[in-house]
């Protein structure tokens, strides 16, 4: 079967490694050489990959009989519905259901209105006026949201981002001022205190069906100190749950993302593709921190290898809205480790050669993903940042059981892991879960 796979990180590296299992033919539009994806590809589509048009008319030309989204720009973009309309099946929502990820203000005021449970107190404005008056009413702390993407950046927490009311109106007046998120709106969110975690499940528009648990570190370093970053590493359980949750915290949150697809089909706006819910785990349940309609990155990374069955098929089906009501994934413990250039979370550095003795690695019963990468001339580069994300890094996973992930994406770390993958000495720093 002949699969288009859009995008040129680690996830879709995982993505495609997932659909290789099982012998598909695949077709990659990315912006950058990803060594990793280039190699199981027949063909590659190099440039934009919000270009919706252009890589819509070159997967006619190769006859793509399925298409698998990576990330969330092409989406908001509307890539399914042309792709669809072209008639190719496509693993990813409609450019309308994927507002759960690229409008804020539309998820919150869909819970709201379905009184759908796990959803924290929030306020929007669109006037500094308005805004001031709520800040010098308050007396708690709160998070600041832009309602479109940014790729990771816009999003501020008091307490990590800023810590007085001043820094916050600062903030309020930058967004409307700049239309951070595309637009002068944005969300303010009661601040939740809890440990954050990530559920991700497939979804044919009727069916949902979950994935293991997984947790995100963002700090860039040891310790759980330094800047946040998109993620420094990751790691799931033999048991699919994690150490601090119940089942029935997992039950909620479940019920959280099942009544958000059942509110959607009920709109008339099926969504089909990958939910992913972002939850902090409080003491009065887990709350909905946001929607993404992709997979994880990099929690991707942790579930997809330990996929037990066909994922091709499992992805044809999700497509053409026949999913089982159950899949399988391997009993075992995951975790995800970077290795980044300096400057990963504030100004990471692009243009340094990686030297990666993969076949090392493969003896250590590691796997290797590539992200911000570039193929270039037999040797291997940072990619320039793209698409509002950090960039080039370098994610170890060894879980219980013998397997391991290194996998590599945007970001800050260290010089080499196991001496095996390196970037120039002296210019990392320690980081990780």
């Amino acid at each position: 079967m002949n699969v288009l796979v859009v995008g040129g990180g680690g996830r879709e590296h995982a993505i495609v490694e997932a659909l290789h299992r099982n012998h598909a033919d695949i077709f990659a539009a990315m912006a950058n050489q990803n060594p990793g994806i280039r190699r199981r590809s027949k063909d590659v589509l190099l440039g934009d990959v919000t270009a919706v048009e252009r890589i819509v008319s070159w997967a006619k030309e190769r006859a793509v009989d399925l298409a698998v989204i990576g990330p969330e720009a092409p989406l908001e973009k509307g890539i399914t519905d042309a792709l669809e309309a072209a008639g190719i099946p496509t693993v990813g929502p409609s450019r309308e259901a994927a507002q759960l990820e690229t409008n804020k203000e539309f998820t919150r005021e869909l819970m709201r209105r379905e009184e759908i449970p796990g959803r924290p107190q929030f306020w929007a404005f669109d006037n500094l006026g308005g805004f001031e008056e709520f800040v010098n009413d308050s007396d708690f702390e709160f998070v600041i949201k832009p309602l479109g993407l940014t790729g990771g950046k816009g999003v501020r927490v008091w307490g990590d981002h800023f810590s007085t009311k001043a820094e916050a109106l600062a903030y309020g007046r930058e967004i409307l001022e700049k239309k951070i998120g595309g637009t002068s709106r944005f969300l303010v969110e009661e601040k939740l205190v809890g440990e954050e975690f990530s559920l991700q499940a497939f979804c044919d528009g009727r069916t949902l069906v979950p994935m293991p648990l997984a947790q995100d570190h963002k700090r860039a370093y040891e310790g759980d100190k330094g800047p946040n970053t998109g993620g420094m590493g990751s790691y799931s359980n033999a048991d699919h749950l994690l150490p601090f949750l119940t089942k029935q915290d997992f039950v909620q949150a479940f019920e959280t993302m099942t009544r958000t697809i059942q509110a959607m089909a009920s709109r008339g706006t099926p969504f089909k593709g990958i939910l992913y819910g972002g939850f902090m785990a409080t003491n009065d349940g887990p709350k909905l921190l946001e929607f993404n309609v992709r997979f994880a990155d990099p929690e991707s990374m942790n579930v997809l290898p330990i996929f037990e069955g066909d994922f091709l098929d499992l992805c044809g089906r999700l497509a053409t809205g026949n999913l089982p009501a159950s899949v399988k994934f391997a009993p075992q413990a995951t975790v995800c480790k970077y290795v980044v250039p300096m400057g990963y979370g504030s100004r990471p550095k692009a243009g340094e050669q990686l030297k990666v003795d993969e076949e090392s690695i493969r003896r250590t019963g590691a796997k290797l993903f590539f992200a911000s990468v570039e193929g270039k001339g037999g040797h291997l580069w940072l990619a320039p940042e793209g698409g509002g994300a950090a960039q080039g890094r370098r994610r170890e996973h060894p879980p219980h059981r013998g397997e391991a992930l290194l996998c590599e994406r945007r970001g800050e770390g260290r010089a080499s892991v196991h001496d095996h993958l390196a970037i120039p000495r002296g210019r990392g720093n320690r980081g990780g879960p």
